[in-house]
């Protein structure tokens, strides 16, 4: 059985979704501002997102819908590609820890030990992606 959620009627269905990543971060959740609310007279009525700025820290923020900016499709992909490539990392660091080759598969291919801690850029590339070969004279 699917969960569901009920919205109370004339609220109209949120801009966004719980779990789409924006430019704010990651919603994580939404509230309702009744009409006839204290809070709707500060804040204004419909929905508020609850929006999680990094998976690193506790820190959240409530936003109104024209404060978030929604992602580009390449901007979705590149920070999939970097939690993925993330979770990679950890795989590697613990089989590094048991001293073990675990023969780690996923649908990318072997997962190739770790090239550097710091945060990669648009450009660089992933452990998901195939090595540049280039020429080395000799």
């Amino acid at each position: 059985m699917q969960p569901t959620i009920t919205l109370p009627i004339g609220y109209g269905k949120p801009k966004f979704n719980v779990g789409q990543r924006t430019q704010q971060g990651k919603i994580i959740g939404f509230e309702v501002l009744p009409l006839d609310s204290a809070l709707a007279e500060s804040c204004g009525s419909g929905y508020r997102y609850l929006v999680m700025n990094s998976r690193f820290s506790e820190d959240v923020k409530y936003l109104e819908s024209h404060q978030i900016t929604p992602l580009s499709p390449k901007e979705v992909e590149a920070e999939i590609m970097e939690e993925v490539d993330w979770y990679l990392t950890q795989l590697v660091l613990l089989q590094e820890e048991l001293n073990a080759d675990l023969k780690i598969q996923t649908p990318f291919g072997k997962v190739n030990p770790a090239i550097s801690k710091s945060k990669r850029t648009n450009s660089a590339a992933s452990r998901l992606s195939k090595p540049i070969k280039e020429k080395v004279a000799a």
